[in-house]
């Protein structure tokens, strides 16, 4: 073999392990019922007579080739509204229960963020809403309702249905399922120091509650 030809066998072996390199991440892998040479039907029969390695062949045992075919594509998730302010003049009950519907509706959990504009650290965490990250994941996977508590004075019958707003201060979260029930929540004031908080720990939590309960 000239050097030449050498190169050139090389170049085809590198690229054909690229491409099957590439293909592994984001593909699945179908037989194809072509045999490799020495191998197949006729080989296999020659080493059992009862047919068995046939259907390995066939189910895309070792002796067949495969043939690389994409993932099928994920279901279409319509994101859900994201606010990033507290209104005062809405009315946090009937919001709470168009999102208990529509939890029903397409099983997301309901986010309840309790807070108000003068806090800073309420400031904060609607800030850390606006990021990609953040938001990408509450529009996907929650129906988010901001409730306005102004100085602990607006909206607390409905705030006491799930926490003590005096102990845990604010802003404050909750997570409710789609009847209604508590399934995580912020205790201990974990947010109510939201300013020191970064948007990767806010994203990482709202993740970790789709699976837990009782945070």
């Amino acid at each position: 073999m000239t050097g030449r030809g050498l190169l050139g066998t090389l170049a085809l072996a590198l690229a054909g392990s690229l491409a099957a390199s590439a293909l592994a991440g984001c593909t699945t892998v179908a037989g194809t019922g072509r045999p490799r040479p020495g191998s197949g039907p006729a080989a296999s029969r020659s080493s059992s007579s009862d047919g068995s390695a046939d259907d390995a062949h066939r189910a895309g045992g070792p002796g067949y080739l495969g043939v690389a075919r994409p993932f099928p594509p994920l279901p279409t998730v319509t994101p859900a509204p994201v606010p990033d302010s507290y209104n005062p003049a809405a009315d946090a009950p009937a919001a709470v229960a168009s999102a208990l519907a529509a939890a029903k509706a397409d099983g997301r959990p309901v986010l309840l963020d309790f807070g108000s504009a003068w806090c800073e650290d309420c400031q904060a965490l609607s800030a850390l809403l606006e990021n990609v990250g953040v938001h990408q994941v509450l529009s996907r996977n929650y129906h988010l309702v901001t409730v306005d508590v102004g100085h602990f004075d607006r909206n607390t019958d409905l705030a006491g249905r799930y926490l003590r707003l005096s102990a845990v201060g604010i802003p404050a979260l909750v997570e409710l399922g789609p009847d209604g029930r508590v399934l995580n929540s912020g205790t201990g004031g974990v947010y109510a120091d939201a300013r020191d908080l970064s948007a990767d720990a806010l994203a990482g939590t709202l993740v970790n509650w789709l699976y837990t309960t009782g945070g």
